[in-house]
């Protein structure tokens, strides 16, 4: 699944209004229903429990601290139960692996610019 977000560190979230989190998250359950609608090959609702292994891959500008990142895919990540992509964070039903790829390199390259990869399998 390709969502065209950056995602925000947890220095970024910490100083959020709790009413501005909370449109974000609904921000990316939008974006999560419109690519599971759209493109029934990301796979099927999780109704029943399920572990899987998650892979997040950020495309950025320049790098975040690993603890920063990992904090800043909350919101995400409680998007993807929502709507029902994966059945609960916790590391009893997924095995969480969260990278960045700096885009530095190719900066004109629209193709890689503030995307996020998110792999389920």
């Amino acid at each position: 699944m390709i969502l065209p977000i950056t995602i925000k560190s947890r220095n970024v979230l910490d100083r959020l209004h709790w009413a501005k989190k909370r449109r974000l998250k609904q921000e990316y359950a939008l974006l999560i229903r419109n690519q599971m609608r759209t493109k029934p090959h990301y796979g099927k609702l999780i109704t029943e429990p399920t572990k899987f292994t998650l892979e997040i891959v950020s495309y950025r500008k320049r790098y975040l601290d690993f603890d920063n990142l990992v904090g800043g895919c909350k919101q995400l990540l409680d998007a993807m139960i929502e709507e029902q992509f994966i059945w609960d964070d916790s590391p009893k039903w997924i095995d969480l692996r969260v990278k960045q790829v700096l885009n530095r390199e190719r900066p004109l390259l629209k193709k890689y610019h503030n995307k996020t990869y998110i792999i389920r399998y």
